[in-house]
């Protein structure tokens, strides 16, 4: 905070918003200590009233979070990762965006759901591969997508730049 240098000031902010909404999104995980399967519809509704909660100020006007989901009872070991995964991509999506973030869990099949998160933020440079990016974020999604054993997809759809994960 005593810092002159703008630049600095502004990355140890940024750094220390992740750190906090890790945080937070730890302590709600940690409370599955022992549970075997989570009500993951609820977890997503919690999850996006805590994060609306810290959308910063200076988000674009209409910012918000909205997200549509089935009732799906996830096994632990899968929504524990599946969590951070949504934190970091919703993280991307306010970094990124303009304005509304979109979170959508569907039922895929009897063995497989789809975990998408939308912006209405810019488009992907052309090519942009996630196992190329040096960025913290999708390092922290792709090993999070390998633990659960699923498939991670980039792209855009008709809301706009969008992440899904398969499970």
């Amino acid at each position: 905070r005593a810092t002159a240098h703008v630049e600095a000031a502004s990355q140890l902010k940024i750094a220390a918003n992740r750190i906090a909404t890790i945080q937070r999104v730890h302590r709600r995980l940690h409370c599955l200590d022992g549970v075997q399967n989570v009500a993951f519809k609820q977890y997503l509704e919690a999850f996006c009233d805590d994060f609306a909660a810290m959308l910063p100020p200076s988000s674009a006007p209409g910012a918000a979070i909205e997200f549509e989901s089935v009732e799906l009872d996830l096994p632990t070991k899968t929504a524990i990762p599946l969590g951070f995964i949504v934190n970091e991509l919703v993280m991307n999506a306010v970094k990124h965006g303009n304005g509304r973030i979109w979170i959508k869990l569907v039922k895929k099949t009897a063995e497989s759901s789809a975990l998408s998160v939308s912006n209405d933020g810019p488009a992907l440079p052309q090519g942009f591969d996630p196992s190329t990016t040096k960025g913290l974020g999708m390092k922290i999604v792709r090993s999070f997508v390998q633990q659960i054993g699923g498939q991670l997809l980039i792209g855009r759809n008709e809301e706009g730049q969008v992440a899904c994960t398969r499970f």
